[in-house]
């Protein structure tokens, strides 16, 4: 009988609280990102993650320097062991839908693959540097809903990219089906 009153007051588990038990955010870097960082850049080797590097100006589509751009990105990519699932260059950025082997091989990555590109772009930049801000990096939470949406999120970004589409007039890929009468 006591047990059965303990076991109905049964209280849900109770969160720590307090300093070192702050959870970290899913994101890091960007336009975000201002002076030196604090904490270290939360990455995950079994969820996908979104990663986009914002260049400086919009040179990274340049017809001259495009293959040589997908090029780079898939062999290093290769040489790392990143998965990349879908990438979308714009221009002045590019979105990538990446899943990494191990957190310790992501410094190698992300340093080869910004200095390749910059060393790619260097005629084009007139002295400047390429990357304009650090790179951008967030662990989707989950390879269901999160993933699709964000693979969407990329497609949109290849498409308008190329012209087919104005992102002034289609935000989603449910306002791209209404936009089209499907």
């Amino acid at each position: 009988m006591v047990y059965k009153q303990l076991m109905s007051r049964r209280r849900m588990q109770q969160e720590f609280k307090g300093a070192g038990f702050e959870k970290q955010p899913d994101s890091f870097g960007g336009e975000s990102l201002k002076g030196n960082a604090k904490s270290a850049r939360p990455l995950d080797s079994k969820l996908p993650i979104h990663l986009t590097l914002r260049a400086s100006r919009s040179v990274l589509r340049v017809p001259k320097y495009f293959g040589k751009v997908e090029e780079i990105i898939r062999a290093v990519s290769l040489k790392h062991g990143v998965k990349i699932y879908s990438r979308a260059n714009v221009g002045n950025h590019l979105h990538m839908a990446i899943k990494i082997v191990h957190v310790r091989r992501w410094a190698a990555f992300i340093r080869e693959l910004t200095g390749r590109l910059g060393l790619l772009m260097r005629g084009l930049m007139d002295g400047e540097k390429l990357w304009l801000y650090r790179p951008h990096t967030r662990i989707v939470r989950g390879w269901k809903k999160a993933f699709e949406i964000l693979l969407d999120y990329i497609e949109l970004n290849r498409w308008e990219a190329e012209g087919f589409i104005s992102r002034k007039d289609i935000k989603t890929l449910k306002d791209l089906r209404f936009f089209f009468g499907g």
